[in-house]
C-alpha cells in the first residue's frame, strides 16, 4: 500500500482516467440520430453504437479483470486506455454505419477502465479512506459523463460527429499521460491462466443474441435466419457455462455469483443498467421527433441529458460518505426507487421542458447513489484478490443489461404503432417496471461478511 502523498497523485490519474472514459463513452449518444441520418442507417442498427460497445465491454471487462489480478491492474488499466484511444481514432474516420460499429465495440476495452480504478483505490488506500475514494471515483464517472452530453451536441451541430471521437483520443491521451507519471502502488496479485475458450465462447452467445433481436424487426422473428441466430447463441452460451464450471479459472466463476449477497447485487445491477442505458437512448428520439411536445437537435438533447450526468456526479459522493452508516440495501433500494420513479415519470409527463430536466436528474441520481453502492458492495463481498474480478462483473452485467434496454427499447421505436409517442410511453413504462423489481431485490440483499 502506497505512502499518503503517493496515494493522493495516483487516486487523481484514476479520476482523470475515469473522466476521459466517461466522457468518450456518452459523448456519442445525443448523436446518434444523426450519425443515423450521415450514414444512411436503420434506427435498429444505429442503436447497435451503444449495443455493440456494451456487449464489448461486457466480455472485455471481466478479461481484463482478470489480467489485471494476475499482472497488476496498472498494467490492465493502461492497456485499456491504449485499446481505447486507438478504437477513438478509427471510429473518428470511420467511412460507414459497419465500420463505425466495428470500432465502437473495439472501445469495449475501456469497459474495465471504471472497476480498474475502483480495484486500485482498494489496492493503495486504507478502509477508512475507501469510501470517500469510491465516491470520488464515481462523481468523475458522472462529471464525465456529464462533460459527454454537455459538450457533445455543440460538437456535432457546429462541426461533425466524428470531432466526438477526436476529442474523446485527446482526453484518452491526456489521462494515459497522467498515468505515465503516477507514483506506482503496491498491487497484489495471483497467479492463474485465462480461460479464452470461455471468453470467446461468452462473446460469440451474447453477440448473436443480439444481432438476432435487432434482424428480427426487419425480417420477422420467425424467419429462419433469426430463429437460427438465437438458436446458435443460446448453444454458445450454453457451452460457455459448462466451460466456466469445469476449468480451474473461469472468465466469470458462476459457482462465486451464486453466493446470496452478490447474486441479488448483480441482479439489482442488471435493473439499473437497462432503465439507465435504455433512457439513454431514448431520450434523443424522444426529443427529435417532437412526439412529447419538446422538439430540439442534438445539442438541445445533450442539454436536457445534462441533468442525468448531473444528478449521477452528486449522488455517487453522497452516497459513498453515507455507506459507512447505512446498510446498502438501504442506498441501493432507494437509488432503484428513484429510477423507477423517474421512468414512470417520464412516461406520463415529458411535454413540458421542466418535467424532462426533473425528472432526467431523478433518474441519474438514483443511478449514482445505485451504481456507487453496488460497485463497491461487489468487491466487499469476495477475497480481495479477486475484487478486479468482481467488480469486472459487475460492471460487464450493468453494460450488458445497458445493451438489451437500448437494443429493446430500439425495437419497440420500430415496432409499435409506427415509432409513435405510444412506443415511447412504452418504453419508459416497461423501464418503470425493470427498476420496481431492482428496488425490491436490493431490499433483500444480506450481507454475511
Amino acid at each position: 500500500m502506497g505512502n499518503g502523498r503517493a496515494g493522493t497523485w495516483t487516486v487523481a490519474a484514476l479520476v482523470g482516467a475515469d473522466l476521459a472514459f466517461a466522457f468518450q463513452q456518452t459523448a456519442i449518444v445525443p448523436a446518434i440520430p444523426a450519425v443515423q441520418h450521415d450514414l444512411h442507417a436503420s434506427q435498429e442498427w444505429s442503436a447497435w453504437l451503444l449495443t455493440g460497445y456494451l456487449v464489448a465491454s461486457s466480455v472485455a471487462t471481466p478479461l481484463l479483470g482478470k489480467l489485471g489480478d494476475r499482472h497488476g491492474r496498472r498494467r490492465a488499466l493502461v492497456g485499456s486506455l491504449v485499446g481505447y484511444l486507438l478504437a477513438s481514432i478509427g471510429a473518428a474516420l470511420a467511412p460507414g454505419i459497419v465500420s463505425l460499429i466495428a470500432f465502437r465495440s473495439l472501445q469495449g476495452l475501456g469497459g474495465a477502465i471504471f472497476p480498474l480504478t475502483l480495484s486500485l483505490a482498494r489496492d493503495l488506500l486504507p478502509q477508512e479512506q475507501l469510501g470517500r475514494a469510491i465516491g470520488l471515483l464515481t462523481g468523475a464517472f458522472g462529471g464525465g459523463t456529464a462533460a459527454g452530453f454537455g459538450v457533445s451536441g455543440l460538437i456535432v451541430e457546429a462541426l461533425s460527429w466524428r470531432y466526438l471521437f477526436g476529442a474523446g483520443a485527446v482526453a484518452m491521451a491526456a489521462a494515459l499521460v497522467a498515468l505515465r507519471f503516477a507514483p506506482r502502488v503496491e498491487e497484489r496479485t495471483r497467479p492463474g491462466r485465462l480461460d479464452l475458450s470461455g471468453t470467446l465462447l461468452l462473446a460469440g452467445g451474447l453477440s448473436l443474441e443480439l444481432i438476432a433481436l435487432t434482424e428480427g424487426v426487419g425480417r420477422g422473428f420467425a424467419a429462419p435466419l433469426v430463429v437460427g441466430g438465437f438458436a446458435l447463441g443460446t448453444l454458445l452460451l450454453a457451452a460457455w457455462i459448462v466451460v466456466d464450471l469445469r476449468v480451474d479459472d473461469p472468465l466469470l466463476d458462476l459457482r462465486v455469483l451464486a453466493e446470496p449477497a452478490l447474486l441479488l447485487t448483480n441482479v439489482t445491477t442488471l435493473a439499473l443498467g437497462y432503465v439507465l442505458f435504455g433512457t439513454y437512448f431514448l431520450v434523443p428520439y424522444l426529443l427529435e421527433s417532437g412526439g412529447g411536445g419538446v422538439s430540439t437537435g442534438p445539442l438541445g438533447a445533450g442539454l436536457y441529458l445534462l441533468p442525468a450526468a448531473l444528478g449521477q456526479a452528486v449522488a455517487g459522493p453522497v452516497a459513498g460518505r453515507l455507506s459507512g452508516r447505512l446498510a446498502p440495501k438501504w442506498l441501493a433500494g432507494g437509488g432503484m426507487a428513484a429510477l423507477a420513479v423517474a421512468s414512470g415519470l417520464l412516461a406520463e409527463w415529458h411535454d413540458r421542458p421542466w418535467q424532462l430536466l426533473a425528472w432526467l436528474f431523478l433518474l441519474g441520481a438514483g443511478a449514482g447513489a445505485a451504481v456507487s453502492v453496488l460497485s463497491d458492495l461487489a468487491t466487499q463481498l469476495v477475497d480481495q484478490t479477486e475484487s478486479g474480478s468482481a467488480a469486472s462483473i459487475n460492471s460487464m452485467l450493468r453494460r450488458f443489461s445497458g445493451g438489451i434496454g437500448s437494443q429493446v427499447d430500439a425495437l419497440l421505436l420500430a415496432s409499435v404503432a409506427g415509432g409513435s409517442h405510444a412506443a415511447f410511453v412504452t418504453a419508459f413504462g416497461i423501464g418503470g417496471g425493470v427498476a420496481t423489481a431492482g428496488a425490491a431485490t436490493s431490499l433483500a440483499i444480506r450481507r454475511t461478511q
